[in-house]
């Protein structure tokens, strides 16, 4: 699990002696949460991820109590069993033994933190917080919309919109940037046949120039906002929904990197 090199400790998912310095306990706590935001009652939620991180073996298995146990303590949540099997790990001291091969520094760092998680499970808890899902943004764009963006110098860009990525946190349309550049649109069967510019990637060859384009906030501008205009809407093509992202931003950001790179 772990490559030791002097003074340091590399671990398989782990940067740092804090609970959640830990790609695993960061997915335990990430995934309880959720539940609770899709209004999962608490028993179930802690049945849920117990049950799905039982196939952690003996290097990480103690990381699903610390990790539990620190997520239902901060949320008010903290169940009975979850305290005694984190303070068993705690007290136990187990999982520290890969930790003694970092050296005496990073063995402390990692018992003050677990001493500080002991003091928190074993002192008041806090009142229980309601848990909300965060805003989710819904695209109203739609695969196969053509939007134009036109610089400040007029010259007109067009984006073709591939798919929607539809995720949990959000639904964001796959854009394609067409290799076209005027002033006006053009004729609709020339419109139909644009090819997809290529960029050049900071390292590797040219890639397709697509863009996935989110809104992370509700206040964030969506693409009315900055500049963007729906020319036309022509039908999906084939292969659309194999269409990947090379570039993700959002949409002010799309127009910056338009407008810097027409000025080329």
């Amino acid at each position: 699990m772990f490559e030791v090199l002097p003074g340091t400790m590399h671990c398989m998912g782990a940067w740092g002696p804090a609970i959640f310095s830990d790609d695993t306990a960061l997915d335990i706590r990430g995934d309880y949460r959720e539940l609770l935001e899709d209004q999962v009652p608490d028993d179930e939620a802690t049945r849920r991820v117990i049950e799905d991180y039982r196939h952690l073996d003996a290097d990480e298995a103690h990381v699903l109590w610390l990790a539990l146990a620190a997520a239902q303590s901060k949320l008010g949540r903290l169940v009975d069993e979850t305290k005694a099997r984190a303070l068993e790990v705690i007290d136990t001291e187990r999982g520290l033994e890969l930790w003694q091969e970092a050296g005496p520094k990073e063995l402390q760092k990692r018992k003050n933190a677990l001493a500080n998680l002991r003091a928190q499970l074993t002192g008041p808890q806090p009142a229980r917080k309601a848990v909300r899902r965060p805003w989710r943004h819904e695209t109203d764009l739609r695969p196969g919309d053509v939007l134009s963006y036109t610089a400040s110098d007029g010259t007109m860009s067009l984006l073709r919109v591939a798919r929607v990525d539809d995720e949990r946190v959000g639904a964001a349309p796959i854009i394609e940037w067409l290799d076209w550049t005027g002033r006006s649109l053009p004729a609709g069967w020339r419109l139909r046949r644009l090819k997809v510019r290529e960029r050049e990637g900071a390292v590797g060859p040219r890639r397709p120039a697509t863009f996935r384009v989110s809104r992370h906030r509700k206040k964030d501008p969506d693409w009315s906002d900055s500049g963007f205009v729906v020319a036309a809407r022509l039908p999906p093509r084939p292969g659309d929904a194999q269409v990947n992202a090379w570039t993700y931003l959002m949409w002010r950001a799309l127009g910056t990197t338009l407008e810097r790179e027409m000025s080329r």
